[in-house]
């Protein structure tokens, strides 16, 4: 193989180095939003012209960061040239028309025009500063800002639960009921959680203990998806909030992520989606 020179590991280093290019993770919104370079052809093999985005593609596409030094940037060119060369043996054998690889090829072409796509819906739908605000202040309420030291014993049916607030009404002790009774690991500790928020809980489970008084139980079985709670809190504490500019990257990462589910739901909602083998609507088979 002939080596790499110097002109085009020069011209390598340049460009990954440079920030707006393809990168082993998703690209935020801003990144997708820059004009993106023409690419230039570093190397051609047999007649096959490689260019700097495809060496870009080929180290983000083995999940590699890009290389930031000379030996590192020749190794990734020299990879992509023995693939290369390994896969133009592959097409000679029409190793693509394999079902198996046909179908890895399909795969990986469908995987990086959705990657592209969820880049370019969200620099298109970005997040705003008002929605940050509103996130922010949400997030950290007064409610949400409240922390919890909790106990709770966990069982499988309500009439047992309701039969540990019987015994915690006539003075049983909490912690000793919890170690005999409790399913939950936490059983070990006399069911304590530690500090805990209504944010870390199901929602059943943190409504009720919000309404807890301090140094008291719930009175009436708690149900989860785990089984039926009763939940006994020894202190109640306020957190304080952080900065919102601590906090802005984290919630503008939380909102594109809420963008993007509520993008891909309304594209289910739209589109003909039909499992192999199920069962049609009965007016379909009628209009047929």
């Amino acid at each position: 193989m002939k080596s790499l020179n110097k002109k085009s590991t020069n011209l390598l280093a340049s460009l990954l180095l440079s920030a707006g290019l393809l990168q082993a993770t998703p690209i935020l919104a801003e990144e997708a939003a820059k004009p993106v370079p023409q690419p230039q052809t570093l190397v051609t093999i047999n007649g096959r012209n490689i260019s700097d985005m495809e060496v870009l593609a080929f180290n983000a596409l083995q999940g590699k960061q890009p290389a930031n030094t000379r030996e590192a940037q020749v190794k990734l060119l020299n990879q992509l040239i023995n693939t290369t060369l390994i896969a133009q043996q592959g097409e000679k054998a029409g190793l693509e028309k394999l079902p198996n690889v046909k179908a890895a090829i399909d795969m990986a072409r469908l995987q990086v025009l959705a990657e592209a796509q969820v880049n370019n819906y969200l620099s298109t739908h970005p997040v705003s500063e008002e929605e940050i605000k509103a996130a922010y202040e949400k997030k950290y309420s007064e409610e949400n800002l409240q922390e919890y030291k909790v106990r709770h014993i966990l069982v499988q049916t309500e009439d047992e639960a309701k039969k540990v607030i019987e015994s915690l009404n006539k003075g049983a002790d909490f912690a000793e009921l919890a170690k005999a009774q409790s399913l939950d690991p936490s059983k070990e500790n006399g069911g304590e959680l530690g500090w805990i928020s209504r944010q870390q809980v199901v929602k059943p489970f943190g409504d009720a203990m919000v309404k807890v008084a301090k140094g008291s139980y719930s009175k009436e079985p708690v149900q989860t998806p785990f089984g039926w709670h009763v939940i006994e809190i020894d202190d109640i504490r306020k957190q304080k909030a952080p900065p919102l500019e601590e906090v802005k990257a984290q919630l503008t990462n939380e909102l594109r992520q809420r963008k993007l589910a509520e993008y891909i739901t309304e594209l289910r909602k739209s589109a003909k989606i039909e499992l192999a083998g199920a069962e049609k609507p009965k007016k379909e088979v009628e209009a047929k």
